[in-house]
């Protein structure tokens, strides 16, 4: 039965609660993913510094709903995340109970398998906040909610991907079964790290075409 007291949960709480663990090296899954080649067209590279240029000038003074709606929606955007059979969704409820907790998470931003309304498997979590890190709200804690409640659902034992940002900080995660690992971060408003952003971006597609939606 779901536990009915309300839970703050934290990276540390929901790491013991659910018995994970943090890869710290050597985690093939997400190093395969970060390993990308240059195929930036000057027009990505033109759109990127454009955006690049405004965030660099911004970033602290916006609040989160600016820097997700005049910067991340735009790198997002030209991903093009949207296909037939899955797309991109913003503000997205999910709910699960695993362990007997039940656990309910709103990603920023999710990429799924989608029956119109209906999400059928989550692939990719994305969150973001704007300012450093507090009790209150951990973007780790959001994302590793986001990735059990997603396992729970796929029911298929494969990876589940995803994102959380700080500012201009990402940071890129994957999650296999209980274990997960973190990246180092990438500063969007270093032109070089954006466009790696970007790439690693894209290079999801592929995961997701080649590995995570076959036979799904």
């Amino acid at each position: 039965m779901a536990k009915s007291i309300a839970i703050e949960w934290t990276t540390g709480r929901i790491a013991q609660t659910f018995k994970l663990n943090r890869i710290y090296y050597n985690f093939p899954l997400l190093e395969d993913w970060l390993k990308v080649e240059n195929t930036l067209t000057e027009t990505d590279k033109s759109m990127l510094d454009y955006r690049r240029d405004n965030l660099l000038r911004r970033v602290n003074s916006w609040n989160e709903e600016t820097l997700k709606m005049k910067f991340i929606a735009f790198i997002l955007d030209m991903v093009q995340y949207d296909s037939a059979v899955w797309e991109g969704i913003f503000e997205t409820e999910m709910s699960a109970t695993i362990d007997g907790h039940s656990l309910k998470v709103i990603t920023d931003f999710t990429v799924a398998k989608v029956f119109e309304d209906l999400i059928e498997k989550p692939y990719f979590y994305f969150h973001e906040y704007k300012a450093a890190k507090k009790k209150s709200k951990d973007p780790i804690a959001q994302v590793l909610l986001a990735m059990l409640i997603a396992q729970e659902k796929n029911q298929d034992g494969k990876p589940i991907y995803g994102c959380h940002v700080i500012g201009e900080n990402w940071y890129f995660m994957v999650m296999h079964g209980r274990e997960y690992a973190i990246a180092n971060s990438l500063d969007s408003t270093s032109k070089e790290d954006l466009q790696v952003i970007l790439l690693i971006l894209r290079k999801f597609k592929d995961i997701l075409l080649t590995k995570l939606a076959v036979n799904n």
